[in-house]
């Protein structure tokens, strides 16, 4: 082979291995020493160090901050206040109030003899159709204080007004009178008939006779209507002129 060709075959390698020795840049991988700065153009991540290609340059990648708030539980505590009534209340003068009708009753006891005596019984009429008997002349005129308008309840020196009974005091109506039956009292009617069918708030309370009301029967002028808190439902009339139980009443109409 003459020099000439010998030299044409080593500029030819020479040529060849330089070509095969210089790297190609396809493109970038963040991770090897090709890739682009920041602000350098680019198509996709890859081709940028930061891993980041945004709008056609490198860029940092995005910071993402957590934070964390404490959670707080807040509880708020609402107090409900019932408050309740007393059907009845005893005023602590002898007298009984019940908030359902406004009425104020006469409160029994067994200071016998006395004007609140239970076993006292009185006439409704003397003369056998007027309110003449000894539940209006007697009973009620001492409550209303008779001429004097004092009634009996004064202090033990007479100097001051003590008690509920000053004036306005009635036989109740019969409709008024049954308000107070209370048929839940233990012992109340059958098959005992131990105990009166009336809150025992009211005093005691006679059980082997009538309460008489204001009411005369719409039948007989003779005759009043009652009430036996002994035997619960017990309701109807009875001759006025014969002696019978009261219990008094006032306000209302």
């Amino acid at each position: 082979m003459s020099n000439l060709a010998r030299g044409g075959f080593a500029a030819m390698f020479a040529a060849l291995a330089l070509l095969v020795g210089t790297p190609r840049r396809a493109g970038a991988d963040p991770n090897n020493a090709n890739c682009k700065p920041n602000r350098a153009t680019c198509t996709g991540n890859h081709q940028c160090c930061s891993g980041a290609c945004t709008a056609g340059l490198c860029t940092a990648p995005a910071s993402t901050t957590t934070t964390t708030s404490p959670s707080t539980t807040s509880t708020t505590v609402t107090t409900s206040t019932t408050t309740t009534t007393l059907r009845f209340v005893d005023n602590g003068d002898g007298t009984v109030t019940d908030n359902e009708t406004g009425l104020i009753w006469e409160k029994k006891d067994n200071t016998c003899p006395g004007i609140h005596c239970v076993n006292d019984a009185y006439t409704w009429s003397s003369s056998g159709t007027a309110p003449d008997g000894t539940a209006f002349a007697t009973f009620l005129a001492t409550l209303n204080g008779g001429a004097t308008g004092v009634g009996n309840c004064v202090s033990s020196d007479g100097s001051s007004q003590t008690g509920g009974f000053d004036n306005h005091w009635r036989l109740p109506t019969i409709a008024e009178l049954r308000t107070i039956v209370d048929g839940s009292v233990a012992g109340c009617g059958p098959p005992n008939f131990s105990s009166p069918c009336i809150d025992p708030i009211f005093g005691p309370t006679g059980t082997a006779s009538v309460y008489l009301s204001s009411t005369t029967s719409a039948s007989d002028s003779g005759r009043a209507w009652f009430v036996a808190f002994g035997n619960a439902f017990a309701v109807s009339t009875i001759t006025k002129g014969n002696p019978n139980y009261v219990r008094a009443v006032r306000g209302g109409s």
